[in-house]
C-alpha cells in the first residue's frame, strides 16, 4: 500500500482505506464523510506549527492543536448558509461561537489520547524546552503540524470518527437552525422578537449544546441579537409544550387558581422557538411564599400528568413565579422489565416523587448532590468523581479522578440583593399549593376527561422516554475515549456492548440496546420518544417503533390517575412531599427542637396509656404501609453517615428497615391480641427468602452487607427470631437461623467493628441467638464458634478508631465484649457453648479498656459523642446517654470505680437536663427513657417518670415526633415510629418487651 495524495498535495496517511478499522463490521464501498473531513482537516494543518507562548490552561492547547477541525466546521457552515440566512447573522460572531464550542468538545475527546502522546514523548526525550510549560508547548506544535495531526489520527481512525462526526454534525445543526431562522423571521419579528420598528438586529451571539446532543449533534441553542434581545431554539416538536400551555391556562380558570407562568413559543413541527425567561428577584416576602405556593400546585399538575427528570436546570424562579423551561418528558411510561414486587417501590415510582422537583439526593462518599428543581442549583462539589486533568499545560499534565463542581442554577428564588432562599423554610407554602392544586383537579376532572379536548390532544404529541439515566450515556461517551480503544472500532464496540449486561442498569430489549448503541456511534446521548395516545417506543431516526412496548398508552394511565383522585390518595402524597423536603434539611442530626417543653410528670403512666399509644403508633403504621397481595412494605427515611437523609422503599435493615417495623408490630400484636398487627408483621418479611437467596449466590454481598446490628445481617436476624417467637412462625424462625449464618460469615472479613454497622454488632446479635437457645448441638456450636471470631477480632482492634459512642465507637465494642466474657465465662465448665473452655479473662479487660475510653476526659472527640449539647449528649447512637447505656448493661463494668461514677453522674445530669430532640429509641426521649429506667440506676426512677410521662404526653397531644427533619412521621425503628411505639411498649411492659436498643 502507497501513500496517496490529498487536497493541495498533501500526503495522506500511507494505509488506503485507513479508516476501515474506525468501522463496525467491516468497511463501506466508500470513503464515509467524517474520513473526508479529516482529510480536509489534515490538509488544512501548517506544514510546521508554533504553539503561542504563555501558559495553556486545562485543555485549551489540545483546542489549539485542533484547530483544524473547528476551522473546517466553520468554512462548511459558511459555505452550507444562504444569503437570505447570512443577510440576518455577524457570519463572523457565530463561526467564533460554534468554534469555540466545538473546541472545548474536541478536545475532551482527544485528550486522553494526547496525553498518552505527550507521556510517550517525555519519557523519550524527544521534546525540546528549558521548562516543564515549554516542553508542553514543544509538544503542541510538533502535533499541530500536517504531519503530526495526520500521524496522529490516521493511526486512530475511531478518534478521527468521533472528531469528524462531531465536526460536521455541529456544523450542520447551527446551519439549519439559521436557515430556520431566515424561514421564520417574518413570524418571529411579530411575536417572540417584536420590539422596536427595527427589530432585534443581527444575531450576534449563538451558545450551541444548551442540552444534549441528538439526532445528529442537534441541540437547544440560545440565540443572542443585537439589541440584546434573547430567544431559545429547539430543534424538536414542541407540540407537546404548546399543549402543555392550553392544559395551565385550563388549570388556571379553577377555583383556588395560583396563576401559573408558561412560556411563549412558535411550534413549527419538527423544530420550534420559545422565549427566553430571565431569572429576577422577588419584591417582597410574601412573593417567596407565593412562589412556593405556585409550585405545590405545578407539582400536583406534573404529578397527575406523569412528568418526570423536571430538575434544577428545567425550572427558572422568575420573581414570584416558578417558569418550567423544558416539558419534553410527559405522560412518560413505566418501562417493560422495571417492574419490581416490592409494592412501596413502585408506589414511589408512581408518586409525586417521580416528577423530579422534589429534593433528590445522589450520596457518594465526602459529600450529597441534590439535583432537583426545589433544592437543587446550589453551587456545590459532585458525589461522583470524573476524569480531570492534573498539571495542565506542562509536560507532566496527567489524568485524576476527582469531583468537579456544579454551578449555582436559577431555580431558587431570593429577594433583591440577597441569597436564594431556602426551600426548608417553606414547607408549609409548598404543601399548600400541592394540596389546593390536586384538590382543584380532583374537583374539575371530569370536565377534564370528558368536557374538553385537553388530553385528548397530547395523544400524537413527540415526548421523551428516559430509559436510562443520561449520566450512563455521557459516562460511556467519555470513558470510551480512552486510546486503547480507538485504534479499531471493534475494541470501542466491546465497551458499548455492556449495555446488553445489568452492570449499568436493567437489561433492556435487543433493539432498544441496538438503538442505544448506534446513537452513542453518532456522538450523541440516546434519545427515545413515545406517543401519549400509543403504547410504543421509537427511537431517534426510527420511522417504525421499536420493541419495547409500555404497559398502557399515557393519556390512559393518566385518565386512570385522575379517576383514583381522593382525601387518602392526596394525603400520602403529601407526606411524601413532606418527607422529600425533609431529605434536603441542613440542619445537623440529633438537635433539639425548639418548641420542646420540659418533660413534666408525678407519677408512672399508666400501661394501659402507654399501650393505647403504642397501639395509635401502630395504627399509623399501618396505614403508612403500602401492600400487595401476601406482601407489604413502607416507603422510609433512613439517616446516612449522620449527614443526610434519604427517602426509599425501606430495606431489611433493623434501623430503618421492614425488619424493625414488623418487629415492633409483632410486639404490639404479642400483646393486645390483634391480628392485623400480626398480618402486617408477617406480609413485611415476605422478601426475606428471596434476600436469602441473593446473598448465597453472590458471597462477596455478604461481606458488603456486614454483620452489624442495626444496619446489617446480625439485626435481621435478631428481629426475625424474635419475631418468629412472638407470631409463634417456624418459618420465621428458619430465616432468622439461615441469616445469623450468614451474619457469622460477614463477621470473619468484614472491615467495620461498630455496633451498628460492623463486627460488634454481629457478636452481639450471635450472643442473643446464644442465650435465647440457639447453644444446642451443631448449630450451636456452629453459633458460639462465629462467636468467638467476632470477639478476636474485637480485642484486637483499637476500640476508639470509630470515636467513643455506642453504635460506631468504643463504648459499643466495650459492651459487645464484656457480653462475650460474661457468656464465655459461664460455658467454661462446658455447660453452654458447645464445649468451649475460655474464662473470658482477656476479652473483659479489652473490654473494659474501650468502655475506659469511651466515658474518658471530656468533651469527647468524635462528632456527636460526649459533653456537647444536650440534645447530642442525649443520644444513644453517639453521645453520652449510649455510653452510659453500655456502661450500665456489659456485664462486670460497674465494678470499675472510674465506670460507675462516670455513668451514675451522666445518668444523673441527662435525666435533668434538657428535652430531647425527639421521640426517637436514636437520639430522642425513647432511647433516654431506656437509660433512665435501666435496672442498675435504681435511683434514676424519678427521671424516668418525667421522661417516660413527657413521651407519652408527646404522643398524645401532637402525635409522635420522629427523629427526621421537621419531625416527619415514618416508620423505621430507631429514627422513625415504630421505635417510638417500641419505646412506649418498653415504658410499659419492660418484662414481656426486651429492648431493642440492647439485643435483649
Amino acid at each position: 500500500m502507497v501513500a496517496g495524495q490529498g487536497p493541495a498535495g498533501v500526503p495522506l496517511p500511507a494505509v488506503e482505506r485507513w479508516w476501515d478499522a474506525g468501522l463496525v463490521g467491516g468497511g463501506e464501498e466508500g470513503r464515509p464523510d467524517w474520513a473526508a473531513f479529516a482529510e480536509e482537516a489534515f490538509a488544512l494543518a501548517p506544514e510546521e506549527a508554533v504553539a503561542p507562548e504563555g501558559d495553556h490552561p486545562g485543555l485549551s492547547g489540545f483546542e489549539w492543536v485542533l484547530r483544524p477541525f473547528t476551522a473546517g466546521a466553520g468554512d462548511r457552515l459558511e459555505r452550507a448558509l444562504s444569503a437570505r440566512a447570512r443577510g440576518l447573522v455577524d457570519l463572523t460572531a457565530v463561526r467564533q461561537d460554534l468554534e469555540r464550542h466545538l473546541g472545548v468538545r474536541l478536545a475532551r475527546a482527544a485528550a486522553r489520547t494526547l496525553v498518552l502522546e505527550l507521556y510517550e514523548a517525555r519519557s523519550a526525550g524527544r521534546l525540546d524546552g528549558d521548562d516543564t510549560r515549554a516542553r508542553f508547548r514543544d509538544f503542541l506544535g510538533r502535533t499541530a503540524s500536517r504531519r503530526g495531526l495526520t500521524a496522529l489520527l490516521a493511526g486512530r481512525p475511531v478518534l478521527a470518527r468521533i472528531l469528524g462526526r462531531a465536526a460536521l454534525d455541529a456544523a450542520d445543526a447551527v446551519a439549519e437552525a439559521l436557515e430556520r431562522l431566515a424561514d421564520d423571521h417574518p413570524r418571529l419579528t411579530a411575536g417572540l422578537l417584536a420590539g422596536p420598528a427595527g427589530g432585534p438586529g443581527l444575531l450576534v451571539g449563538l451558545e450551541p449544546g444548551a442540552g444534549d446532543g441528538h439526532r445528529g449533534g442537534r441541540s437547544v441553542m440560545l440565540l443572542r441579537f443585537a439589541d440584546g434581545t434573547r430567544l431559545v431554539y429547539k430543534p424538536r416538536p414542541l407540540s407537546v409544550h404548546r399543549h402543555f400551555n392550553d392544559l395551565v391556562t385550563w388549570f388556571n380558570r379553577l377555583p383556588g387558581s395560583v396563576d401559573l407562568r408558561t412560556l411563549r413559543l412558535l411550534d413549527r413541527g419538527d423544530y420550534g422557538w420559545v422565549e427566553f425567561v430571565v431569572a429576577g428577584p422577588c419584591a417582597r416576602a410574601a412573593d417567596i411564599e407565593s412562589f412556593y405556593r405556585r409550585q405545590g400546585a405545578l407539582l400536583a399538575l406534573l404529578h397527575l400528568i406523569d412528568g418526570t427528570d423536571l430538575h434544577h436546570e428545567n425550572l427558572i424562579a422568575a420573581g414570584a413565579h416558578p417558569v418550567l423551561v423544558d416539558v419534553e418528558t410527559l405522560f412518560h411510561p413505566p418501562l417493560a422489565g422495571t417492574a419490581t414486587e416490592d409494592p412501596a417501590a413502585r408506589a414511589l415510582h408512581d408518586s409525586v416523587y417521580r416528577v423530579g422537583l422534589l429534593p433528590q439526593l445522589l450520596v457518594g462518599d465526602d459529600s450529597a448532590l441534590d439535583v432537583s428543581a426545589v433544592g437543587g442549583g446550589r453551587e456545590a462539589v459532585s458525589p461522583v468523581a470524573r476524569a480531570d486533568w492534573a498539571d495542565a499545560g506542562t509536560d507532566r499534565m496527567r489524568l485524576v479522578r476527582r469531583a468537579g463542581r456544579f454551578r449555582e442554577s436559577a431555580n431558587r428564588p431570593r429577594l433583591a440583593g440577597g441569597d436564594p432562599v431556602d426551600p426548608a423554610a417553606h414547607i408549609e407554602a409548598l404543601c399548600a399549593g400541592f394540596r389546593a392544586g390536586y384538590t382543584a383537579i380532583g374537583a374539575a376532572r371530569e370536565e377534564l376527561l370528558h368536557g374538553t379536548d385537553l388530553l385528548k390532544a397530547f395523544a400524537e404529541d413527540e415526548v421523551r422516554v428516559l430509559i436510562r439515566p443520561t449520566w450512563v450515556y455521557s459516562t460511556l461517551l467519555d470513558e470510551s475515549t480512552h486510546p486503547g480503544l480507538l485504534k479499531d472500532a471493534a475494541e470501542r464496540q466491546r465497551v458499548l456492548e455492556s449495555l446488553r449486561t445489568d452492570v449499568l442498569g436493567q437489561v433492556l430489549a435487543p433493539d432498544l440496546v441496538d438503538e442505544e448503541i448506534a446513537q452513542l456511534w453518532a456522538g450523541d446521548v440516546p434519545l427515545f420518544t413515545a406517543r401519549p395516545g400509543r403504547d410504543r417506543l421509537w427511537g431517534a431516526f426510527s420511522e417504525r417503533p421499536l420493541a419495547g412496548r409500555t404497559d398502557l398508552s399515557g393519556t390512559a394511565r393518566v385518565a386512570a390517575r385522575l379517576a383514583a383522585l381522593d382525601t387518602v390518595d392526596r394525603q400520602d402524597q403529601e407526606w411524601i412531599v413532606r418527607a422529600a423536603m425533609a431529605t434536603a434539611s441542613r440542619a445537623p442530626a440529633h438537635r433539639p427542637a425548639e418548641d420542646r417543653r420540659a418533660p413534666t410528670a408525678e407519677r408512672a403512666p399508666e400501661p394501659d396509656r402507654l399501650l393505647s399509644a403504642a397501639r395509635s403508633v401502630g395504627d399509623r403504621l399501618v396505614s403508612l404501609a403500602y401492600r400487595e397481595g401476601r406482601r407489604s412494605n413502607w416507603i422510609g427515611l433512613e439517616l446516612l453517615d449522620d449527614r443526610y437523609w434519604r427517602i426509599g422503599p425501606m430495606p431489611a435493615d433493623l434501623a430503618g428497615g421492614y425488619t424493625g417495623s414488623a418487629l415492633f408490630l409483632a410486639q404490639l400484636a404479642a400483646l393486645t391480641g390483634a391480628g392485623h398487627y400480626a398480618e402486617v408483621a408477617r406480609t413485611a418479611l415476605a422478601p426475606v427468602p428471596g434476600l436469602l437467596d441473593a446473598l448465597r449466590a453472590r458471597p462477596e454481598d455478604v461481606r458488603a452487607v456486614g454483620s452489624g446490628a442495626f444496619s446489617g445481617l446480625g439485626g435481621i436476624a435478631y428481629a426475625l427470631a424474635e419475631t418468629a417467637r412472638l407470631l409463634d412462625d417456624p418459618e420465621v424462625g428458619s430465616w432468622a437461623a439461615a441469616t445469623l449464618r450468614l451474619a457469622g460469615a460477614a463477621a470473619a472479613s468484614e472491615g467495620e467493628f461498630g455496633v451498628g454497622a460492623g463486627v460488634a454488632g454481629g457478636l452481639a446479635a450471635l450472643l442473643a441467638a446464644h442465650r435465647a437457645g440457639a447453644g444446642a448441638g451443631e448449630a450451636g456450636q456452629r453459633v458460639w464458634r462465629d462467636a468467638r471470631v467476632c470477639a478476636d477480632r474485637l480485642a484486637a482492634v483499637d476500640p476508639t478508631a470509630g470515636g467513643r459512642g455506642f453504635t460506631t465507637g468504643a463504648a459499643g465494642l466495650g459492651w459487645a465484649l464484656l457480653r462475650f466474657a460474661e457468656a464465655a465465662a459461664e460455658s467454661a465448665g462446658g455447660a453452654a457453648g458447645g464445649g468451649a473452655s475460655e474464662d473470658g479473662g482477656r476479652y473483659r479487660l479489652a473490654g473494659l479498656s474501650a468502655l475506659r475510653a469511651a466515658a474518658g476526659a471530656e468533651p469527647a472527640d468524635g462528632p456527636g459523642e460526649g459533653a456537647g449539647d444536650g440534645a447530642r449528649a442525649s443520644a444513644w447512637c453517639r453521645g453520652r446517654a449510649g455510653i452510659a447505656l453500655a456502661v450500665l448493661d456489659a456485664p462486670g463494668a460497674l465494678d470499675d470505680p472510674h465506670l460507675a461514677a462516670w455513668s451514675r453522674r451522666t445518668v444523673e445530669e441527662l435525666g435533668r437536663g434538657r428535652p430531647a430532640a425527639d421521640d426517637s429509641l436514636c437520639h430522642g426521649e425513647a432511647g433516654l427513657c431506656e437509660l433512665l429506667g435501666h435496672a442498675a440506676v435504681p435511683e434514676a426512677r424519678p427521671h424516668w417518670i418525667r421522661r417516660a410521662g413527657a413521651l407519652l404526653a408527646s404522643v398524645e397531644e401532637t402525635g409522635a415526633r420522629s427523629g427526621a427533619p421537621d419531625g416527619v412521621p415514618h416508620p423505621g425503628l430507631l429514627t422513625g415510629l415504630a421505635g417510638i411505639g417500641h419505646g412506649l411498649l418498653r415504658a410499659g411492659f419492660p418484662e414481656h418487651v426486651p429492648s431493642l436498643l440492647l439485643l435483649r
